[in-house]
């Protein structure tokens, strides 16, 4: 669809344009909850559809974390063009942050996967946990219960 892809450029204006009395562009809380639960919850289903995690250390594993690490990051993305209300964009971006941080570490658990590295793959994979649960636990305190599933793995 033409008008996500055009979303960051609006972002991009809307932020420039930051002190041209714009504010009410920002999101109530309510809204926000429902555009940010619905965003995560496409993901989830995303992410339930590619299947129980397959065996560890293996290719297919690898090719599954890539996968789901891409369909999470795009909704992190699409989280991060929403505007929150003013009292919420220290906690959504505290939140956004520790998400990147978790999914961030999706490469490296791959690779680890598909070379056979078992110390590497479960060092990469505990630290991924540390930023995830961050995130799942500020994205619940929220009252994004959708957002607080994204990065959990099915198995």
């Amino acid at each position: 669809m033409k008008t996500s892809a055009l979303a960051p450029v609006a972002l991009a204006v809307l932020v420039a344009a930051g002190g041209c009395g714009d504010s009410d562009r920002a999101l109530s809380r309510h809204d926000f909850v429902r555009k940010a639960n619905a965003i995560c919850g496409e993901a989830n289903e995303r992410v339930r559809a590619l299947g129980p995690e397959p065996p560890i250390l293996t290719d297919e594993q690898a090719d599954w974390i890539e996968q789901l690490t891409k369909i999470d990051r795009t909704a992190t993305e699409r989280l991060d063009a929403l505007q929150p209300p003013d009292a919420g964009k220290h906690p959504i971006a505290s939140m956004l942050s520790a998400f990147e941080g978790g999914l961030g570490k999706g490469d490296e658990i791959a690779r680890a996967s598909r070379a056979g590295d078992d110390a590497a793959f479960r060092s990469s994979v505990d630290a991924a946990l540390d930023s995830l649960a961050q995130a799942q636990a500020s994205a619940a305190a929220y009252g994004l219960s959708e957002c607080a599933r994204l990065g959990r793995v099915v198995r």
